[in-house]
């Protein structure tokens, strides 16, 4: 009785802690409406006129009213190089923690593929589309305390997909409050890519594209060949 009794509680705990992944249809549905979104943003940025028609809404998010200039202002102080990297550090202990099992192996292999992916297709479509940024387009922007002339192209923002990528490629591991942490922490990082002038919006589009793309496949990936350790017991699909 006793080793049935231990038994149903290692599989209690096996069932509440296997990997929640997406069933393939829906991450094939979404990597498709993403890979057609990539591709829209692409042609869009590389259109005669397409820096004039985003120039005043990059102008007003550059010198937005309050009180999103004072967010924007804040949460560019925190979106440097350094305190960026102790914040994305910070996270992923935290959801290192939290993950039982497989599921740590789970979250380090998607984190290693969504940044391989999303680096790999953003430095492509830069190269391919070769469009200037908003500093070299638009006189008087406030860079907010960086460089004047950021290094590399404009089209896709890679900051933004390699957050969004990220963020995509963990969520069935994350809990609730890490989910509203790390959508937070990606769209804060889209905003601030404008804010400071480094891209347009179709840039920061296409980023995010990039990243749930890249998400997409990963969940791919855990449903094909699931990582198991110990006593547990496989996949659980979610809707």
């Amino acid at each position: 009785m006793e080793d049935d009794r231990d038994g149903a509680t290692v599989g209690r705990r096996a069932a509440r802690d296997a990997t929640l992944v997406p069933r393939p249809v829906t991450s094939w549905t979404l990597a498709s409406l993403s890979a057609l979104v990539i591709g829209a943003t692409y042609w869009l940025a590389l259109q005669p006129g397409a820096a004039q028609a985003q120039s005043g809404f990059v102008a007003w998010v550059n010198d937005p009213p309050q009180p999103l200039g004072a967010v924007l202002a804040l949460t560019n102080s925190l979106l440097r190089p350094v305190p960026l990297a102790v914040v994305a550090l910070g996270l992923f202990g935290w959801i290192m923690v939290t993950a039982r099992g497989s599921a740590r192996w789970e979250v380090v292999r998607a984190m290693v593929v969504a940044f391989a992916l999303c680096e790999a297709i953003t430095q492509v479509l830069k190269r391919l589309a070769d469009q200037a940024r908003p500093t070299a387009s638009i006189p008087g922007l406030d860079v907010h305390g960086y460089p004047k002339d950021p290094f590399g192209n404009a089209y896709p923002s890679a900051h933004t997909s390699v957050a969004v990528g990220l963020v995509a490629a963990l969520w069935p591991w994350l809990t609730w409050p890490q989910r509203v942490v790390g959508v937070a922490t990606a769209v804060a990082v889209a905003l601030n890519r404008l804010y400071i002038g480094a891209h347009w919006p179709v840039d920061v589009v296409g980023g995010a594209a990039i990243g749930l793309l890249s998400g997409c496949v990963c969940w791919l990936v855990a449903a094909r060949w699931p990582i198991r350790r110990g006593s547990d017991t496989g996949l659980r699909h979610q809707d």
